[in-house]
C-alpha cells in the first residue's frame, strides 16, 4: 500500500472556507476522471494507482462537520472495480466497496458517517482493486462551517 498525497490528474480543493461566508452549508465536489489520472501518473512517471493504494482527494479545513457523503458514477470502469471513501484514519466511514462499474448516473448514497474536523483532514480514497483507469466519478460531501468567526455568521453581533 502506497499513500500518495499529489494531485496528478485531478484538481484538489483548499483547506478553507469563504472569508465571509454568511451561507454556511455548501456541497464539496470532486471530479475524479481515473483514465485521466492514469495519463498524468503514467506521463509524471509516477507508479500507477494498484489496490490498497490510497490518494488524499481533499482537505476538510478546520471546523468542518460533514453530514454525509454521495459517490456518482460519470462513466463506469468497464471492469470489476471498487473504492472506499473516508478520512485519514477512517478510510472507509463514508463507503466500503462502492462499485466504480455501476451504470453511469448510479449515485451511491453512502451512509451517514457525520464527522468534525478538529484539524485540516484529508479525504481519503483508497483502491481496492488494480486497474481502475478508465472510471469516472463525482464525489459529493455535504459540509457545514462550524469553525465561523461569529462576526461572518449572518444575524449575529
Amino acid at each position: 500500500m502506497v499513500a500518495y498525497t499529489d494531485s496528478l490528474g485531478f484538481a484538489k480543493n483548499s483547506a478553507g472556507f469563504p472569508a465571509n461566508y454568511t451561507d454556511r452549508v455548501s456541497v464539496v465536489e470532486i471530479d475524479l476522471d481515473f483514465a485521466k489520472i492514469a495519463a498524468a501518473r503514467a506521463a509524471a512517471s509516477a507508479a500507477a494507482l494498484a489496490a490498497t493504494d490510497t490518494l488524499v482527494i481533499g482537505t476538510l479545513p478546520v471546523g468542518a462537520y460533514v453530514l454525509s457523503a454521495a459517490v456518482t458514477v460519470v462513466r463506469a470502469e468497464g471492469a470489476a472495480g471498487t473504492i472506499d471513501l473516508g478520512v485519514t484514519g477512517t478510510p472507509a466511514l463514508w463507503g466500503n466497496d462502492v462499485s466504480l462499474n455501476a451504470a453511469v448516473g448510479t449515485t451511491a448514497g453512502l451512509t451517514t458517517g457525520a464527522l468534525y474536523a478538529a484539524a485540516d483532514t484529508g479525504v481519503l480514497l483508497t483502491i481496492n482493486t488494480n486497474a481502475i483507469d478508465a472510471a469516472r466519478i463525482k464525489v459529493s460531501l455535504a459540509v457545514v462551517n462550524m469553525g465561523a468567526d461569529l462576526g461572518t455568521i449572518a444575524n449575529v453581533t
